[in-house]
């Protein structure tokens, strides 16, 4: 009878913690669902989407950062600094934030993608000899995968599939696996682009190019549509996906449209500067 008693103790708090751990990881996925991150020319920024309060993270030191991307196990924000050729990082949510060089890169990194449930950062390189590289989380077992790619500016990941999505600024979208065996470009653009996202669960990709035309595709590139054509000549250096929604960067206006083909845009915010990139925490990266 004692032991029954105290194995059902033991199944009690079990249960208990079990039920506290879900609620604490449900608060802290509310407490990051429905806001973005804006990178501009000094500063990395907290945009609320429902109050539309922007709050100050962390500066940068204007070395540039066009890639930011968030490290849901781990909770980092991780993002490279494009004239300091390093790769930084921050605790996030956090209340002291304090910016952590995170690894060093060669010349000009441009885009960054976290795989959380592997523990590993890549990057892409703007430079002669563009790069794929790699580390673990904590910046060590640095890898370059691949050579010679050309104009390289944004990596995304589709990590339960392993596949990795890279965009070269006026040439295309490719595709591989994360070993970068079966590679192959799979899109082409007709203008400078340099934003690029995939929704996982509609199983598309989605870019926007300097002439304001907004383009998705499926995932192996195949049937190419173009959503949008904002007939904006402004700067599009950022772009996310969330849901229905599509958020991108217009020159300092964080503006939010649906992604049926001829929506209306909808200005969030508007700020001092330009902003140079954006990232939309996701209900799926928990």
């Amino acid at each position: 009878m004692l032991k029954k008693n105290l194995k059902k103790r033991i199944m009690d708090v079990l249960m208990w913690f079990s039920m506290c751990l879900i609620v604490y990881q449900c608060s802290f996925a509310e407490s990051l669902f429905g806001k973005l991150l804006i990178s501009n020319e000094e500063s990395v920024l907290e945009f609320d989407i429902e109050s539309r309060n922007v709050t100050v993270l962390v500066e940068h030191g204007a070395y540039g950062v066009y890639s930011l991307d968030y490290d849901y196990q781990n909770r980092y924000v991780y993002f490279p600094r494009f004239h300091a050729y390093d790769i930084v990082r921050f605790a996030y949510p956090s209340k002291n934030i304090t910016l952590q060089h995170f690894v060093t890169t060669s010349l000009y990194p441009a885009g960054v993608a976290v795989d959380s449930v592997n523990g590993y950062v890549y990057w892409v390189n703007n430079d002669v000899g563009n790069k794929l590289s790699r580390c673990k989380s904590d910046g060590s077992s640095k890898i370059v995968f691949f050579t010679g790619l050309t104009n390289t500016f944004t990596v995304r990941l589709d990590v339960t599939n392993r596949w990795v999505y890279i965009a070269y600024f006026s040439k295309g979208i490719s595709k591989s696996r994360f070993d970068l065996t079966d590679f192959s470009m799979i899109a082409n653009f007709t203008s400078t682009t340099i934003a690029m996202d995939i929704d996982l669960t509609e199983k598309r990709l989605f870019w926007i190019n300097y002439v304001g035309e907004i383009k998705s595709s499926n995932v192996d590139g195949s049937e190419v549509k173009t959503l949008i054509s904002t007939n904006s000549g402004k700067s599009h250096n950022g772009l996310q996906v969330l849901c229905s929604n599509i958020y991108y960067a217009d020159d300092n206006q964080l503006i939010m449209r649906n992604k049926a083909q001829l929506s209306t845009p909808f200005v969030l915010y508007t700020a001092t500067s330009t902003i140079d990139s954006i990232y939309v925490f996701k209900s799926t990266g928990m």
